[in-house]
């Protein structure tokens, strides 16, 4: 599987995961969240994006893996929140968004 490959199923994972999760464990007890399969269907999600991560540092260098991967992943959760969990996206997030892909495209270089 090519890199783009790697860094589609990882960000789809951890974002899936991740919203998940907060769904559950929004404002309720930790033992309430436990009997809502969003969490474990998340926990799994979440789970398996890690997979993915180390699957990747097989095929790639980490000073490319992880910079990339964290990179995309901020800032597609950053959107995900705010259009599926309405957090608010402030301009300082989006100024982030901004840098970190700047960054990214630094790297790519």
């Amino acid at each position: 599987m090519a890199f783009a490959g790697y860094l589609i199923v990882y960000v789809a994972l951890t974002t899936t995961g991740l919203m998940l999760l907060r769904r559950s464990l929004a404002d309720v007890p930790l033992s309430e969240a436990l009997g809502d399969p969003r969490f474990y269907i998340g926990a799994t999600a979440y789970a398996l994006s890690f997979g993915t991560f180390l699957l990747s540092l097989r095929h790639f260098e980490v000073l490319t893996v992880f910079p990339v991967f964290l990179g995309v992943t901020y800032a597609t959760i950053a959107v995900a929140a705010a259009i599926f969990l309405g957090e608010s996206l402030t301009p300082g997030r989006v100024a982030g968004i901004v840098l970190v892909g700047a960054g990214l495209l630094l790297l790519a270089r």
